[in-house]
């Protein structure tokens, strides 16, 4: 039986998780029912519509990972480890891909590749998301099935007496797991380069509003406050999602351990709650929610 404090940081951990299986599951019904009208989304819808997807199998997986792995301990987890590295790192990638799409859209460069990619990004996108999909897909398929041939190994004999299968599942998840939640560095520093490249723009354009207007209350300066606002907010989420899950993949810690669920809490509060920021800055969501609101208070 988990301790007391186990016991709250799961509660937690469950409730935060739902709230943001719940919304990313109203943003996909939204953009997915306009997709089978149209048959076609925007850049940013379809980028966006691709993050709730991931988001919402990756929490799904990690309440299902976690808690299976904590009362029901088998080497076996492995396989779901596999799956849930996957959709974590086709998540975050995705979240990258949006903090550089409302950087080009957004920022105020003149660079000939910010004006070129301002031009192609409407053409961009859907073959920029297909392929960061299908490239996923082939790695996950590939250390899928080597995973599966190294469990078989010991059953025809070609390891020792002394290799348990705890060893080979600790050998494999530094094999195959760390290297796949390290590569979340990549589109970590991506995020970051495209998140301060907007800051910085937006910061130069309220700059020069200031030196051309000197009511600092005018409600056009008070929206690039507030973005800026939530710029730094969303860049604070998304750091306490990566360096918690790097510090688990470099220095392991045991799940029947408090701090392991501590993180855990810390991991999933930002994409519990990005979801939320989402639709409240989508005119088309917000609408939605709105009118969902309004026919629940009529029922």
């Amino acid at each position: 039986m988990p301790s007391l404090l186990i016991l709250f940081l799961m509660i937690v951990f469950l409730l935060e998780s739902t709230i943001g299986i719940i919304e990313n599951g109203f943003i996909i019904i939204v953009l997915g029912r306009e997709w089978v009208q149209c048959w076609s989304l925007p850049p940013g819808d379809m980028i966006l519509a691709s993050l709730a997807i991931s988001r919402f199998f990756l929490q799904g997986v990690t309440i299902f990972n976690d808690f299976f792995t904590y009362f029901f301990l088998t080497s076996r987890r492995l396989y779901v480890d596999i799956f849930w590295a996957f959709t974590n790192v086709v998540s975050f990638w995705f979240t990258t891909w949006l903090a550089v799409f409302h950087c080009v859209k957004i920022s105020s460069f003149t660079h000939p590749i910010f004006l070129w990619l301002k031009w192609r990004i409407s053409r961009i996108v859907p073959w920029l998301l297909l392929w960061s999909l299908l490239i996923f897909t082939l790695i996950f398929i590939s250390v899928y099935v080597k995973i599966c041939l190294v469990f078989q190994l010991p059953a025809t004999g070609n390891y020792s007496e002394k290799t348990t299968l705890n060893d080979i599942t600790r050998a494999l998840q530094w094999k195959f797991l760390m290297p796949l939640q390290m590569f979340l560095l990549i589109p970590f520093l991506f995020f970051l380069s495209s998140n301060i490249l907007l800051i910085s723009s937006l910061c130069q354009h309220l700059r020069n509003m200031q030196h051309h207007n000197a009511d600092h209350h005018q409600p056009s300066m008070q929206v690039y406050v507030t973005t800026l606002k939530s710029l730094f907010f969303f860049i604070v989420l998304c750091t306490s999602y990566v360096l918690p899950l790097i510090i688990i993949t470099l220095a392991p810690i045991s799940i029947c351990s408090s701090w392991f669920w501590i993180l855990e809490v810390v991991i999933y509060f930002g994409i519990s709650i990005h979801p939320a920021f989402l639709i409240l800055n989508s005119s088309k969501l917000r609408t939605a929610l709105r009118k969902m609101l309004h026919d629940q208070e009529i029922a």
